[in-house]
């Protein structure tokens, strides 16, 4: 089985993607797409023509503008500063020394434009930075504009390397780039203060000298020229690769028009050239916050999909004759169902984590608790979906429906309405039926739920058991036998031949628009005959409507109802390690993220091989934590039975949509074992983790 996955904007298989990087799509590991690299040839463009326009202005004198330095001061070191500390952020995660080195240009960037600032006397202090003279802001001024294009060309040149990973603490290694840094620019600007008698005059009575135009600037040229080079050599470069190389040119543009041009502090050029230098501090932070804006609509890109996928799915059922439609769909919504739920496990990890960060503005607040209940709500249908494709995970028992249904009577009447009388005739000596409680349960409310909605308001809903002996062929695909019969009644409008007919068909509904999803009856059907059972629908127009529900009879004694409670949840004690086993890249990474929330220690691996081989090598591996549609020969469950062989103290919690083809008796597998449904939230995680591990 080959899984296609999501990673980023670029379409990879699961199997494609190394084990190390597959849970990362960032700036730094994206490749630039058509549409972005004529963004940047525009911007390039625009910029170099917009440069060769002003050129002329540039000796045109304008009225002094006190403010405006301070304020471009300013503004290029907080943007730089803001930068570095993104760039951080992603080598955090990352590990790129590649990303360290940029980050660390970047926070030099913002260190020295302070140093430059206040090297201009009563600019920003009484009296400006100690100790500076005549030449000391133009040297300030040449280490900054020099030293930045040295970082970016070591980010150019480590960016491709395949070992660019760090292997120390990311967190160690980002204080030594700050501390590094903050001393490269303190001695620098020792330098252009306390040596500044010993360094050569580059201004003199505001006229720049040979030394600049002959010298600094024409090596200022030919490093950023290196730089562009560097990076426009490879010919896929990535989307911060692209956007550091316009930055480049605006930057180049920068160091002309502010080093090469002889103007005066008032004419136009001098204001161009600060002009492009905040162009350059501008633009990667651009491109850095329209990837996190790319985050939240991620999530909008996924209900798209699936809405797209459901589409699909309403279709195909045209193209199926009557007695293969079943069958067809059934397939085909299990399969879109699986995969939707993957997709809902990532949204559903990604909002519970940043949920439980805090701080957030109420408005995001609020946003992102409607997106979650979106995702809930989007749960319960592909549930339905599993259901009607008998692919659920199940967990059944042998149960007196009578109990069961009693147990929903406060429930029931909730959802019915004080206006709708609803008629229990239950048989005192029903026959036991085995079967999932939570399954029927479900089943039997959209059944009321149904009836309600056919008495428009005002009337009375009958629910009956019975034991029943059906004889052959009494009713389609159901086998002669005893079976315990649940029914729903209501005295609605009914329904025609035709809308019988197709009742049960995923998404059909007379409904109007938003007032049902048409997967009531689907998930109906799909329990009765899950449970070897079958349905039954009598309706007329004008005659109401009654739904049968035929389950087999069990010669096993009923389970007794377990009293409601809450299982005791033990906290992680930092020691237990979980190996988790996922294909699908995003899944992988919530499940990761939330299990280091939790305090576990963690293992990962994308196949049942992978795991194997972790099994075998690190023997301090607590517990086993599958998916269990998995591509590579070896599913979930073979892995756990394996795993076990093996390990025979291990612990395992497998999760899938369903399990109905990989969790049977031919893989060896107990039914003790424990199943968590996807998609799932941190807590659910916690709770099955905490009941596995406690034995």
């Amino acid at each position: 089985m080959k899984l296609w996955v999501r990673t980023g904007r670029k379409t990879a298989t699961a199997e494609a993607v190394p084990a190390t990087a597959q849970w990362d799509a960032f700036l730094s590991t994206e490749l630039a797409r058509p549409g972005e690299k004529k963004l940047a040839q525009i911007v390039a463009t625009v910029s170099a023509v917009g440069f060769i326009v002003a050129a002329p202005l540039f000796w045109l004198p304008l009225p002094a503008i006190p403010p405006f330095s301070p304020g471009y001061e300013a503004g290029v070191g907080i943007i730089s500063a803001v930068t570095a500390g993104l760039l951080f952020g992603q080598f955090v995660r990352l590990r790129s020394r590649a990303l360290l080195v940029l980050a660390a240009g970047y926070l030099f960037n913002a260190l020295m434009v302070v140093a430059h600032g206040l090297s201009f006397a009563r600019q920003y202090t009484l009296f400006g930075l100690p100790g500076s003279g005549l030449q000391t802001t133009p040297w300030l001024y040449a280490c900054w504009h020099a030293g930045f294009p040295l970082f970016v060309l070591t980010y150019a040149i480590l960016a491709g390397r395949p070992n660019d990973r760090a292997t120390r603490s990311p967190g160690g290694l980002v204080i030594h780039a700050i501390i590094g840094v903050a001393l490269s620019a303190t001695a620098l600007a020792v330098l252009a203060t306390a040596g500044h008698d010993l360094l050569p005059v580059l201004i003199q009575d505001g006229r720049h000298l040979p030394n600049i135009t002959n010298g600094i600037t024409p090596a200022l040229w030919i490093l950023c020229v290196t730089v562009l080079l560097v990076i426009w050599w490879r010919s896929t470069p990535t989307v911060l690769e692209l956007w550091v190389m316009v930055t480049m040119v605006t930057w180049t543009l920068d160091v002309t028009s502010s080093a090469v041009v002889d103007f005066h502090r008032s004419d136009v050029g001098f204001y161009v050239g600060r002009l492009y230098g905040l162009i350059s501090a501008t633009l990667v932070l651009g491109a850095l916050l329209s990837e996190m804006n790319r985050l939240y609509g991620s999530v909008a890109d996924a209900l798209a999909l699936a809405e797209g996928r459901n589409e699909e799915l309403a279709r195909s059922r045209e193209e199926f004759a009557r007695v293969q439609r079943f069958e067809a769909i059934g397939q085909l919504v299990g399969g879109v169902a699986h995969d939707f739920n993957n997709l809902l496990t990532v949204i559903t990890g990604a909002l519970d984590l940043t949920l439980r960060e805090g701080d957030l503005p109420p408005r995001a607040q609020r946003m992102l608790e409607m997106s979650m209940a979106a995702a809930s709500r989007g749960s319960e249908l592909t549930g339905q979906l599993l259901t009607f494709a008998r692919k659920q995970v199940l967990q059944p028992e042998v149960l007196n429906l009578n109990e069961v249904i009693a147990n929903l009577q406060t429930f029931i009447a909730r959802a019915t309405g004080e206006r709708i009388q609803v008629v229990m005739q239950l048989s005192p000596v029903l026959w036991p039926a085995r079967l999932d409680r939570a399954q029927f349960e479900t089943a039997l409310v959209n059944l009321v739920v149904n009836a309600r909605d056919a008495l428009r308001g005002q009337g009375s809903i009958v629910i009956k058991t019975r034991n029943i002996t059906v004889g052959a062929a009494a009713i389609p695909d159901l086998i002669a036998g005893e079976y315990v019969l649940a029914s729903v009644s209501d005295a609605g409008e009914g329904m025609t031949p035709e809308v019988v007919a197709r009742a049960v068909d995923p998404f059909f509904t007379t409904k109007d628009v938003g007032k049902g999803s048409g997967l009531g009856l689907s998930q109906v059907y799909g329990f009765a005959h899950a449970a070897a059972g079958g349905l039954k629908i009598l309706s007329a127009p004008g005659e109401g409507t009654t739904v049968e529900i035929y389950l087999p009879k069990s010669i096993q004694r009923p389970t007794a109802a377990q009293p409601f409670g809450l299982i005791p949840i033990r906290a992680a004690n930092g020691e237990e390690t979980i190996l988790v086993v996922e294909d699908d890249p995003d899944v992988l990474n919530v499940a990761v993220r939330g299990l280091l929330d939790l305090g576990y220690n963690v293992k990962a691996a994308t196949n049942a091989d992978e795991a194997m081989d972790l099994l075998r090598r690190d023997t301090e591996i607590d517990v086993l934590f599958s998916d269990v549609v998995m591509p590579g020969g070896m599913n979930g469950a073979q892995l756990a039975v394996e795993a076990r062989r093996m390990r025979p103290e291990l612990k395992v919690l497998l999760t899938s949509g369903y399990t109905a083809s990989a969790l049977t008796e031919d893989h060896g597998l107990s039914g003790r074992l424990e199943v968590l449904r996807k998609p799932y939230r941190r807590d659910e995680l916690a709770s099955k983790l905490r009941l596995v591990i406690s034995g």
